[in-house]
């Protein structure tokens, strides 16, 4: 998949980590996918069925 990299863009911030471990501890909530390739395999899925979103 092609990607380009770039500055920074107004209102970016400067680092972002994501994390369930607040979701998992609080709620009991346990993640589908925990690969990264498999979170990034299932979202393209996801809009190679769906190109509009949930509008298509």
């Amino acid at each position: 998949m092609p990607y380009r990299v770039g500055p920074r863009r107004p209102g970016d911030p400067a680092v972002l980590v994501a994390s369930a471990e607040k979701a998992i501890a609080e709620l009991g909530w346990r993640p589908g996918y925990t690969k990264l390739e498999d979170i990034i395999a299932t979202a393209r899925q996801w809009h190679r069925r769906r190109p509009r979103g949930f509008k298509g």
